[in-house]
């Protein structure tokens, strides 16, 4: 018995190491191994992002007072506007807006000052450009956080009718976009990485004419597939670990909960994701095929995964029920609830349990898919 598992290991051991001889020697697959995850960590860190900022201000001012001035001097004072252009009717404004000279422009009546000196609630109009929803609503709560909080030089705010209320931000309490999109970006590189490299592996094996070879030798499916598996996730480990420092380092990520904790459930995450790598590879005979089913995956995966905008929010309903197929989905719950407050390992697990699910279906279609390249 002895004998027999030594000499089962020394095959799989074998196996592991000519993987990790074929990926550093193969261009393709080295290229993604590194360098782009880091690339991709600092672009989306900085270029996707919901904060919106050096935005660009149009304002028609019909009562032109001493308070309106007062207004527009503290909308630029404030750190989201970086230019405010005056316009004398609504035609410019407009136009403004058409050409996308501004991104939001307001409109004063000239009877502002009037009603805010004798409490009649003076309106201002917010004039923004629907073609950017998004944008639009977040620059319009920024105007009107601004107004709400309103109060000329010299004057005591007066006080409102509506009930007062403390607004905090648990785990997160400035709200950086940062913090979120790092933690989240902490699945999806890894992820990114370990599916090329694994949806490489079988079919630089046929471009190379080694497939055939790999099918005389004494390995059980379920041995190639181990050895498969290994090299993948311990690079898709490696670039976790690589991504974590360096966003500790440079956009001072907390980290709340159990290092070991996180490397488990990224270790379980990335294995599913292998399984998907290794199906993708065996369907497909060059690397360049192998390649565009990765991004048939990806960009999906990322979409539903709750990443870009929470999964209550996707349309039509049936997506969301299809998510649970996701297993981004899962770890990316578990990826900012251990980083930003320490989640336990009882709420982690809930989230591991449909990866373990997901990673057994993939590894299993991924060994039907290579026997069925046997017969």
């Amino acid at each position: 018995m002895l004998a027999y598992l030594k000499q089962k290991f020394g095959r799989v051991l074998s196996l592991i190491i000519k993987e990790f001889h074929s990926v550093w020697r193969d261009k393709k697959s080295r290229s993604v191994i590194f360098l782009p995850p880091i690339m991709q960590l600092f672009i989306f860190s900085y270029a996707a992002t919901l904060d919106i900022t050096n935005i660009k201000l149009g304002i028609l001012d019909y009562d032109n007072t001493e308070i309106t001035r007062e207004f527009t001097r503290q909308i630029k004072s404030s750190r989201y506007f970086s230019k405010i252009y005056n316009f004398k009717n609504h035609k410019e404004l407009k136009k403004a807006i058409d050409e996308e000279k501004i991104r939001v422009g307001i409109f004063i009546e000239n009877d502002f000052t009037k009603n805010y000196k004798t409490g009649n609630n003076p309106s201002i109009m917010v004039l923004s450009d629907g073609r950017r929803t998004n944008s639009s609503q977040i620059i319009s709560s920024y105007i009107s956080e601004i107004a709400n909080n309103f109060s000329p030089l010299g004057q005591v705010k007066k006080s409102s009718t509506s009930p007062f209320f403390e607004v905090r931000n648990h785990y997160n309490p400035n709200l950086s976009y940062h913090l979120f999109i790092v933690a989240s970006l902490m699945g999806i590189l890894p992820m990114t990485a370990v599916v090329l490299l694994s949806s490489l592996s079988l079919a630089r094996e046929k471009e190379m004419g080694t497939f055939d070879e790999l099918l005389v030798l004494p390995f059980k499916t379920s041995e190639i597939i181990f050895g498969k598996v290994i090299v993948p996730l311990f690079f898709g480990l490696v670039n976790g670990v690589i991504i974590l420092f360096l966003s500790r380092i440079f956009f001072k990520l907390p980290f709340e909960g159990s290092f070991l904790l996180f490397m488990g459930a990224l270790s379980l995450f990335l294995t599913s994701v292998v399984g998907i790598g290794l199906f993708i590879s065996s369907i497909f005979k060059t690397q360049q095929q192998a390649m565009l089913g990765v991004f048939v995956f990806m960009f999906p995966a990322i979409i539903l995964s709750g990443y870009t905008s929470p999964i209550e929010n996707i349309t039509p309903e049936f997506l969301q029920h299809l998510t649970v197929l996701n297993p981004l989905r899962f770890f990316l719950v578990i990826s900012k609830g251990i980083i930003l407050k320490n989640m336990n390992f009882y709420y982690v697990s809930l989230n591991l349990l449909p990866i373990v699910i997901i990673a057994i279906i993939t590894l299993t279609g991924a060994g039907w898919a290579f026997r069925a390249k046997l017969e």
